[in-house]
């Protein structure tokens, strides 16, 4: 991707991003409902066959025909879920067997108590006669039918699923190797910004960058730690990452706003004297002021101030590398119909512009400037920076948000 004379390109700005950051830490936990949604680090493996022995798969008898075309057995004995029969069937014997029992040695098909004369409730009776010939194997799941021990379950990089709880627990699997957690800071700098229910006054706005930006980095895996509002006094910025830098459970911190080339910038004023920090400027809209570096030895990335740009950044160019960190498959870019207007975009750099992909497989976008259309958007449109307007029935790029 070629970027527009005197600014970096989307792809560069990406790829540093995911450098700063660089490798997540991997942890073994328990294989419970407080590992849904991590990342396997490593492949789960079976400790167990599953099913664990041959068991019944219907409430009824385990049957062992001792002649062809016999229907009437005696019952030898009585197996519960969760009991191991002493025993064994001898040609010509019958169990009564619940759903999931073992079932005795000998055994050559169970036959549903509906085909049976038997009372389906009380005790087993002596003898039991059956409707009709079974087949042999019917109503009986062998051992190891589903998994075998030593099988892999998932795959590293998939999700811990509620399924997959079911099943590496159900074959004896009872922790897996996970990426941990980036822990993060969130600082949304500006003299302007009010928090919530305070009066912004005659010439404040409303707050929402750092709980927004929480949030995205929570959607991406993080456990954040900290979400912070500073003012453009630098003392004040100071203070706060150094607390942060001497801070062993943060592991990065992401700042939006004071990046752009104005008297009020804290962001830069703080950072950019730093050998270990750079500001740039993409070739992307929106979203273009950027920096990153190390304070101390703390990986900050700086997006911009406005939340759409801020939001797009963060989509666009943390996103991936945080999914990197905690071992996420990268999702590609899809591709849809536009469907509207004719709309004129900015030659010269790559914009993202907030959408909505229908069901029919069709985008439109709204006007991409508003805060009412980033809250209704699904996806971004990616327009190259050589496309100066998008006409209905263009394909175009389509990254699902």
């Amino acid at each position: 991707m070629s970027a527009a004379a005197g600014h970096r390109s989307v792809a560069d700005h990406r790829a540093a991003i995911a450098d700063l950051l660089g490798a997540g830490t991997t942890e073994r936990v328990a294989l419970d409902r407080h590992a849904a949604g991590r990342r396997l680090a490593a492949d789960p493996v079976a400790a167990d066959d599953l099913p664990r022995f041959d068991n019944s798969a219907m409430d009824g008898y385990a049957v062992c025909p001792g002649s062809p075309r016999q229907r009437t057995y005696p019952v030898v004995g009585d197996v519960p879920a969760g009991s191991a029969p002493c025993f064994a069937l001898a040609p010509g014997e019958a169990a009564r067997v619940m759903t999931g029992a073992r079932v005795p040695d000998g055994t050559i098909a169970v036959v549903p108590v509906e085909h049976t004369d038997a009372s389906p409730t009380g005790p087993a009776p002596q003898r039991v006669t059956i409707d009709a010939d079974p087949t042999p194997g019917q109503h009986v799941r062998p051992r190891g039918e589903d998994v075998r021990a030593g099988s892999v379950l998932a795959r590293r990089g998939s999700a811990s699923t509620a399924a997959l709880i079911a099943l590496g627990r159900s074959a004896g699997c009872t922790t897996v190797v996970v990426h941990g957690a980036t822990r993060v800071a969130v600082i949304a700098t500006g003299a302007e910004l009010a928090p919530p229910g305070a009066d912004p006054g005659g010439g404040g706005i409303h707050e929402s960058n750092s709980d927004m930006v929480a949030a995205l980095a929570q959607a991406a895996g993080c456990d954040v730690r900290r979400a912070e509002v500073c003012s453009d006094e630098p003392g004040e910025l100071r203070a706060l990452l150094d607390a942060i830098d001497t801070d062993p459970d943060i592991d990065a911190v992401v700042t939006t706003g004071g990046v752009s080339a104005g008297a009020y910038e804290v962001v830069r004023q703080v950072c950019e004297p730093l050998p270990t920090f750079h500001f740039v400027h993409l070739a992307m809209q929106p979203g273009g002021p950027q920096g990153l570096g190390l304070y101390g030895s703390t990986p900050v990335v700086c997006l911009p101030g406005t939340p759409v740009g801020a939001f797009v950044a963060f989509q666009v160019l943390v996103r991936p590398g945080l999914d990197r960190r905690h071992g996420a498959r990268a999702a590609g870019p899809g591709r849809a119909a536009y469907r509207g207007n004719p709309r004129r975009t900015r030659a010269g750099r790559v914009q993202f512009l907030t959408s909505v992909l229908h069901d029919d497989g069709t985008v439109t976008a709204p006007d991409a400037r508003h805060l009412s259309a980033l809250a209704a958007a699904n996806c971004l449109i990616e327009v190259p920076e050589g496309v100066d307007q998008l006409i209905d029935g263009d394909v175009v790029t389509v990254h699902l948000l």
